[in-house]
């Protein structure tokens, strides 16, 4: 007999509101599953993220940039929008 065989056949000789509260808790262990499968999906992206930056600081990609806030003004300065008056 197979698992899934075993619980049906359990849940077959329970009366019908302990088979809905069995439902209630296959439905409360999925979503735990959903949420653990989230936790990780999020500490890989952390760990992606944290080797992609230090790939581009091993490149020197913004070492040209000596005053980060003055970067950040220039690249942020106001420019007209196409189809507008200025």
């Amino acid at each position: 007999m197979t698992l899934l065989e075993e619980i049906q056949q359990r849940l077959s000789n329970l009366p019908l509101d302990k088979q809905s509260e069995v439902l209630d808790f296959v439905a409360f262990l999925q979503e735990r599953a959903g949420i653990a499968q989230l936790a990780s999906t999020k500490s890989r992206r952390k760990k992606r993220i944290k080797s992609v930056l230090a790939n581009l600081a091993s490149m020197g990609t913004f070492a040209e940039i000596t005053d980060p806030v003055e970067w950040q003004r220039r690249i942020r300065k106001d420019r007209p929008l196409p189809g507008r008056a200025v």
